[in-house]
């Protein structure tokens, strides 16, 4: 109950999109051994998702473009990836898939590179605005994960859709213009997520899975 409370006031509470929060709860959560890598990594490395995690060895770091001072490699997700076979024992792709045209050719990369029994993390954005990097392609479902990632070989230890239900779907879509009423948005979060509860009474599915704002993937190399 307290650690439900206390995850309920980290969303109300913390920086950044509904989303997001979502996405830093769950890696606050995890705890990887062995060399891992974070796809899609920024700059700010406060921001990268690699920071939340607990882990016992390094973090390699990378995108499409290279900046050495911060230790972050260039990788083109949209060809084949010039890194050794089994290299790794976790990867994160968070926010990511989206944005690749051909999301095939990554998944098999990713699988490529990862050692056996390795653990791939990733999330992708469900009902969310229109984000390009410069291009933003697609939006998957949690059947299409189930579906995809058994195909590419791996194991599901987790897939959970993100969100409550309708109402803080809505407040996902609005939070690009609330952000700048911090306390307004606050309380209007709040009333979401007791109006997706109160719903919820009424409801046998559970309405995130119906109105999910993004999904989260866990998945082990087989």
């Amino acid at each position: 109950m307290k650690e439900k409370l206390y995850n309920i006031l980290r969303l109300l509470l913390g920086s950044g999109s509904l989303l997001r929060k979502y996405q830093i709860n769950f890696c606050s959560n995890l705890s990887l051994k062995g060399l891992s890598l974070e796809l899609g990594a920024t700059e700010t490395i406060e921001n990268n998702f690699s920071y939340f995690i607990k882990h016992d060895n390094e973090f390699h770091l990378s995108n499409n473009f290279e900046n050495k001072k911060l230790k972050i490699f260039r990788a083109d997700l949209t060809k084949k990836l010039k890194i050794r076979s089994n290299k790794y024992n976790n990867i994160l792709i968070f926010n990511v898939l989206e944005h690749l045209p051909d999301y095939h050719t990554s998944l098999t990369e990713i699988n490529r590179i990862l050692k056996k029994d390795g653990t791939l993390i990733g999330s992708t954005p469900f009902i969310y605005q229109i984000h390009g990097a410069p291009k933003d392609y697609f939006r998957f479902t949690k059947q299409f994960f189930e579906n995809e990632l058994k195909k590419k070989k791996f194991k599901i230890i987790k897939i959970e859709c993100l969100g409550k239900g309708p109402f803080t779907a809505c407040y996902s879509l609005l939070f690009a213009y609330l952000r700048f009423l911090p306390i307004f948005s606050q309380l209007f979060l709040l009333i979401c997520f007791l109006l997706d509860n109160f719903l919820q009474i009424f409801i046998k599915t559970n309405l995130k899975d119906i109105f999910p704002i993004g999904i989260i993937f866990l998945a082990k190399k087989k």
